[in-house]
């Protein structure tokens, strides 16, 4: 009987390591779980204040922040490849919005300006 009684207590032993194992596990996994929760945070924070950064410097002529300049530069790519990508599918810019506005429309779909032929 005291062969039993040791096999029964040593698998008691082992069963609270493997719930005590798995309650450490589960509890790791929160705990990353709630950093990598407040990182994404701090990283949505700084992207904010970058975009704060930008709104207030772009206008000005001079800024100690090249990457204000970089931006800018970007967005005018940007602009001049959609000018592009227009005259491919033979659309045009709103003269009043500036928005896209297929070839032979009478209006804008966006505002409602009607389309100059020229335009």
């Amino acid at each position: 009987m005291d062969i039993l009684n040791d096999v029964a207590r040593q698998v008691s032993v082992a069963g609270k390591a493997v719930v005590e194992k798995a309650t450490d596990m589960k509890d790791t996994a929160k705990i990353n779980m709630e950093i990598r929760s407040k990182e994404d945070f701090i990283q949505r924070q700084l992207a904010e204040i970058g975009r704060l950064v930008y709104e207030q410097e772009k206008d000005k002529d001079s800024t100690e922040y090249e990457e204000v300049f970089l931006i800018k530069r970007t967005y005018e790519e940007i602009d001049e490849l959609k000018d592009d990508l227009a005259i491919i599918k033979g659309s045009t810019k709103c003269s009043s919005c500036g928005k896209e506005v297929s070839a032979g429309s009478t209006f804008c779909p966006h505002c409602g300006e009607k389309i100059d032929k020229e335009d």
